[in-house]
């Protein structure tokens, strides 16, 4: 019998890390598992319509033309794949996949069937997007899987509609108020985006109001970086805890709709209003008294008798839209501020520079982005505001908010409000990329005299 001896040294154990669950089919694993309980929730609702009053969906009442049995094999089926699918997913079995990607085909059929027979939006495209999502997961397609959701959205809310205006821009308006489409001729289906040019009573009215509206979207923009440029950089080279204050003051106006600010604002400037009161009762009392005194008191009782014009004019729009949009400008040009490294200043000074060259060379150059965010983001809300000079504005000051709004409830002249609305657009994405294009070359610009200089 061999001895055995026992070295004092023990074996060196291997530790096996052991395999995560993949994390797509775990997110898969819970959408089969919410569309599992929407089918669920489905049945349940269309075997206790004769216990409960419900509300009927659009499906509910197609499927009610045909016999009962159908709505439960529908149901049952896609609820039964559905649940079968997650469990396989969650214990990692082979067939989980394609029973999966099937279920996942049936999902895509039954939202695009769903749309075209019933003719219901927002169920066919929650469907359809679930589909989509489930076979982004299955197939591991880690970009698509990340940015499904946010592509949906803008395809399903932006680039369709969109499409759909563009195809309506190119149709004409019957007497009736309908859309119709003339036989294929380019020079035809683009005749509404030509009306922009024509002229109403020997004047160019719509070219008056598109110059109007640029005019005063790019007024505000510059109104609004000169007032907000400073504000920020006070708050910027404040104190931290009072900065959170500062830029809690700040968003307080989000707290209230923009349209009872806006009443608010017309509850001031109008001939009844605040200013005015004061204007022609308060101080043209205290004139008419010290009338005898000076005359420099009968000429003030003499302007103080007129009301001041303080409301639909085109100073009231600018006022409004001053007063809707700073903040806007304020927040991202702080948030460039914040990040400044104040050194640089000071040794912008060292080098004898003064004020003005720190801010040029130096600041000006640093806020960049803050100033090309704010400004965009002013820049195009203004151009197609329609609340503020509706009500601020009245019927005297038209922008390309209320002429869409005219077109498109008024008129009912579908085709050339979409016509109008893709040239704002152009001009719009025309205006932003001329703002980058410059403002790219001016900080390059700087760069370049910056590294000069040293």
């Amino acid at each position: 019998m061999a001895a055995t001896t026992n070295t004092g040294l023990s074996q060196p154990t291997t530790n096996r890390m052991k395999r995560g669950r993949d994390p797509f089919l775990q997110v898969a694993t819970y959408l089969f598992l919410g569309q599992a309980l929407l089918w669920l929730y489905l049945l349940l609702r269309w075997a206790t319509f004769s216990i409960i009053d419900w509300q009927p969906l659009a499906a509910e009442l197609a499927l009610a033309q045909w016999p009962p049995v159908v709505a439960y094999a529908v149901y049952g089926a896609l609820l039964a794949l559905n649940l079968a699918a997650s469990i396989g997913l969650w214990r990692e079995t082979r067939w989980a996949r394609p029973l999966g990607l099937i279920t996942t085909l049936l999902t895509l059929i039954a939202g695009v069937a769903y749309y075209f027979l019933i003719g219901e939006f927002y169920g066919a495209v929650l469907l359809v997007g679930l589909g989509g999502m489930l076979f982004m997961l299955l197939t591991r397609r880690t970009a698509w899987s990340l940015a499904f959701p946010s592509a949906y959205w803008l395809l399903i809310f932006f680039l369709i509609p969109l499409a759909i205006v563009f195809v309506v821009s190119l149709g004409e308006r019957t007497r009736l108020g309908t859309v119709t489409y003339p036989a294929f001729d380019l020079s035809a289906y683009f005749d509404d985006y030509g009306r922009i040019f024509d002229r109403i009573g020997g004047e160019f009215i719509y070219l008056r109001i598109f110059g109007r509206s640029i005019w005063l979207a790019v007024l505000n923009t510059v109104i609004c970086l000169v007032f907000a440029y400073p504000f920020a950089y006070w708050i910027a080279r404040q104190p931290a805890n009072r900065r959170n204050i500062l830029i809690f003051l700040v968003m307080i106006p989000f707290w209230t709709n923009f349209l009872v600010r806006t009443y608010a604002w017309m509850l001031i400037l109008r001939d009844s209003g605040l200013i005015n009161n004061f204007w022609s009762i308060t101080l043209h009392e205290q004139a008419v008294r010290l009338a005898e005194v000076s005359p420099l008191f009968d000429r003030l009782a003499a302007a103080t008798s007129q009301k001041l014009p303080l409301l639909y004019n085109v100073p009231a729009v600018l006022l409004g839209l001053c007063y809707g949009y700073l903040p806007f400008m304020v927040l991202p040009l702080y948030t460039n501020l914040e990040k400044v490294n104040w050194s640089l200043l000071e040794a912008a000074a060292d080098l004898y520079a003064g004020r003005w060259q720190s801010f040029r060379h130096v600041l000006l150059p640093l806020t960049m982005p803050g100033i090309i965010a704010g400004s965009i983001i002013v820049f195009i809300p203004s151009l197609g505001a329609y609340v503020t000079p509706d009500l601020m504005g009245g019927a005297k000051v038209a922008l390309l908010g209320n002429l869409l709004q005219q077109q498109f409830m008024t008129v009912r002249d579908w085709p050339f409000g979409s016509a109008i609305s893709f040239i704002m657009m152009a001009v719009m994405l025309a205006a932003t990329l001329v703002y980058f294009r410059v403002s790219a070359e001016s900080e390059r610009a700087s760069e370049m005299t910056m590294g000069q200089n040293k």
